[in-house]
């Protein structure tokens, strides 16, 4: 028998199918201080057989804790924690401690989209929006880079807005620090004369100054 068996799987490989229930699973962990919002997360990954829930925890101290015993794949943060800037900080964290876990977003609002990527966000959920969880989930353990469109033009924005402050940063780094300062009071409508009377410097030394 075990002769026979062993010859039908080698002639008919692709007849042998995983059952469900022994699918290897995504662990996923999470940390959001709103006990009933992170059970509605819980149930509905809980559902999902494609993910498993190790823990979440409502205060970062926990979530580090779970992400130390656990190491899961994926890890949800509530970016609007208690503190004002613990989810980005926890972000930070993970991307030095753990870069091999993969952080999703959520929040209520589209605020610091920006920040959150470049602290090594993958993904980000509204909570208004979690019928897209599982979906944004699957994508980033697959390695993508997820930016939902409700936030898409605002991190388009931001991606250029802080391109002109570099830009501008740029420009400066050219001037002078006294030059600098001329151009700052310039640019407050503070006349030349006034200028040069603030600086202690002569009229004609701030003219240079502007032409150079």
């Amino acid at each position: 028998a075990v002769r026979y068996f062993g010859t039908f799987f080698r002639k008919h490989p692709r007849t042998v199918i995983l059952p469900k229930n022994l699918a290897p699973q995504i662990s996923v962990v999470m940390v959001e201080d709103n006990p009933d919002l992170a059970q509605t997360v819980r149930e509905f990954l809980s559902g999902e057989p494609k993910f498993v829930v190790l823990g979440d925890a409502r205060e970062e101290k926990a979530f580090q804790k779970l992400v130390a015993e656990h190491l899961p794949e994926l890890a949800l943060i509530d970016i609007g924690l208690s503190h004002s800037r613990s989810g980005l900080e926890l972000l930070g964290w993970l991307r030095k401690e753990y870069p091999v876990v993969k952080p999703v977003i959520m929040t209520v609002n589209e605020g610091d989209v920006l920040e959150a990527y470049q602290l090594g966000a993958r993904g980000y959920v509204l909570k208004s929006h979690l019928e897209s969880l599982s979906a944004t989930l699957l994508k980033v353990n697959a390695g993508n880079l997820i930016i939902p469109p409700e936030v898409g033009t605002l991190f388009i924005s931001q991606v250029a807005a802080a391109t002109e402050l570099w830009k501008k940063s740029l420009e400066l780094e050219r001037f002078s620090e006294r030059e600098r300062e001329i151009l700052l009071l310039l640019k407050e409508g503070v006349s030349r004369e006034i200028i040069g009377e603030r600086l202690n410097i002569s009229f004609f030394t701030v003219r240079r100054h502007v032409q150079n």
